[in-house]
C-alpha cells in the first residue's frame, strides 16, 4: 500500500510551486490523510524541510511557460548522489525532489503546496520523524520506501 489508506475516489489534485512560480507541478494524493516526513539529515535539517512522498505516476510538471524544467533549475547532488534536488534558479526554492529513500517517487515540500480553494478537500497531515542522521536504521524502521508505491485499487 502506498502513502495513504485510501482509494482513488478520495484523491485530490494539488499544485506545488517555488516562491516565484517559475517551476511548478501538480500531484495527486489522498484528500483525507497524508503522511509528511520531518527529516533531520543535514540537508533537510538546514532547510527546515518537511515533505510528503508521492509515487512518480501521481506527479506531473505544470510549468507556466515554455521553459524546460532543466533550464529553470540548478541540480544539487550530495553524499551518495542518489537524491536529486533541483532548486529554482530564480528564487532558490526546492518545491519537490527525488529522495534517496524513494527514487521511484517525489518528495513534495509541505510548505510549497497550494491546497487550493475552500472547495478542495484538504487532507489531514500527519507528521512523522525520519532520522536522517541514522539513515539506514530509520529507512528500515519507518517503512518510508512504501510511500512512493502506487495505491492498490480494487476493480
Amino acid at each position: 500500500m502506498g502513502n495513504t489508506e485510501s482509494t482513488n475516489t478520495d484523491k485530490g489534485e494539488y499544485r506545488v510551486a517555488c516562491h516565484c512560480g517559475r517551476i511548478a507541478g501538480r500531484f495527486a494524493c489522498s484528500n483525507q490523510h497524508v503522511v509528511a516526513w520531518d527529516c533531520n539529515c543535514s540537508d533537510c535539517y538546514m532547510r527546515g524541510n518537511i515533505h510528503i512522498i508521492v509515487p512518480e505516476a501521481d506527479f506531473r510538471l505544470d510549468m507556466p511557460g515554455k521553459e524546460s524544467f532543466e533550464a529553470a533549475t540548478i541540480e544539487y547532488l550530495w553524499g551518495q548522489k542518489i537524491a536529486k534536488r533541483q532548486f529554482c534558479k530564480t528564487c532558490g526554492i526546492l518545491p519537490w525532489y527525488r529522495p534517496r529513500s524513494n527514487p521511484d517517487g517525489y518528495g513534495i515540500t509541505l510548505k510549497c503546496i497550494d491546497w487550493g480553494s475552500e472547495e478542495n478537500i484538504i487532507p489531514k497531515v500527519e507528521i512523522r520523524t525520519f532520522d536522517g542522521k541514522n539513515w539506514d536504521e530509520s529507512f528500515q524502521k519507518t517503512g518510508i520506501a512504501e510511500q512512493s508505491k502506487p495505491l492498490e485499487t480494487s476493480q
